[in-house]
């Protein structure tokens, strides 16, 4: 049961591990006490609980330990805190803590004491012949394994929406509040403008399986740089796509009071687009002897919670391609820890 002092991303990472090895509704997330920086004499630290479920019955249980001054090595007294926690959980098998920062050597003879393992996930710079040579390769992971993402796009595109209820012809701006069916703010999208986004990402998430995008995709490679700087892209073709979003529960001001949308139309134009990921790489230390847990490159796509990640293990050549996609519930906990 690892400990992490990480940030809420990192927390992200976390859960979306769990996710993968599970399934998502085994996973929990769950922001719990305060707990005490001595050296400051004020309550600085969230624990943050993950905790699997298998029959009915949690069965493992991750405690994350964010911290706000993450540059700082875990201290004795920290390390003490949490061993103590970990201690406090029999049914647990496996007591590590991980930090993002390092440990200083009286903490390390602390969790020695404890028979605590402990790991640091770092930046992973070290070339990979070094901690993972069955994969025969030179230099580092982000040399070896450059990644982009080629995502369907729409480009000058137009919306029209259709809400049965209304009486006459409405316009609906950007910035414009969106509601539920009491009139109060909509829980989740709280401007057209947010709409506007999620609407885009749920067609093309729906159209790039489908012809014409798939053949387009094979009949014009998009390069991956260009002359001009410009973000490389294939042709442009004009396309319409026609969404029920009824069960969406959002209502518009129409000017004659507020009428529920029942289908959204996109005109407009698809492109294929290269965008460069945006790659984490990361590796797990054990300390203080510096052997490679794991490997893993990151990718967060534009939907939050939805993650690309290839794990590598030191012991195989075989790297593991997994998509990930956090639940709602994870994400809400995930914006408490933030907002915390």
């Amino acid at each position: 049961m690892p400990k992490f002092p990480l940030s809420p991303m990192l927390v992200q990472y976390l859960v979306g591990l769990c996710c993968l090895k599970w399934h998502a509704d085994a996973v929990e997330v769950t922001i719990g006490d305060m707990v005490l920086d001595a050296a400051a004499n004020k309550e600085r630290d969230v624990d943050v609980t993950v905790t699997i479920s298998e029959a009915g019955h949690v069965t493992h249980a991750f405690k994350a330990y964010e911290v706000k001054h993450e540059n700082a090595p875990l201290d004795v007294a920290e390390v003490e805190q949490l061993c103590i926690k970990l201690l406090d959980m029999p049914s647990v098998s496996h007591r590590a803590i991980v930090s993002a920062s390092g440990f200083t050597s009286s903490a390390q003879t602390k969790a020695a004491k404890h028979g605590v393992t402990l790991y640091e996930l770092r930046r992973w710079t070290r070339p990979l012949q070094e901690q993972f040579p069955a994969l025969t390769m030179q230099g580092t992971a982000e040399e070896c394994f450059p990644m982009s993402q080629l995502l369907l796009c729409w480009t000058n595109y137009q919306f029209a929406l259709v809400a049965p209820e209304a009486k006459g012809s409405f316009t609906v701006q950007p910035p414009d509040g969106l509601f539920n069916a009491s009139g109060e703010a909509h829980p989740k999208y709280k401007t057209f403008a947010e709409y506007k986004n999620e609407l885009l990402l749920r067609s093309t998430e729906i159209l790039f399986p489908l012809e014409p995008a798939s053949t387009i995709s094979r009949t014009f490679p998009v390069p991956h740089v260009v002359s001009d700087g410009s973000v490389p892209a294939g042709p442009p073709w004009p396309h319409t796509h026609t969404l029920d979003v009824q069960s969406d529960g959002v209502h518009v001001d129409t000017g004659n009071g507020l009428c529920e949308l029942s289908t959204i139309t996109i005109n407009g134009y698809l492109q294929w687009q290269r965008a460069v990921s945006n790659l984490h790489y990361y590796v797990m230390d054990k300390i203080p002897d510096g052997e490679a847990f794991a490997g893993a490159l990151i990718a967060r796509e534009k939907r939050p919670g939805h993650m690309t990640a290839l794990v590598f293990s030191p012991e195989s050549r075989d790297i593991g391609i997994h998509f990930v996609r956090l639940a709602e519930k994870h994400l809400n906990c995930i914006r408490g820890l933030a907002l915390r």
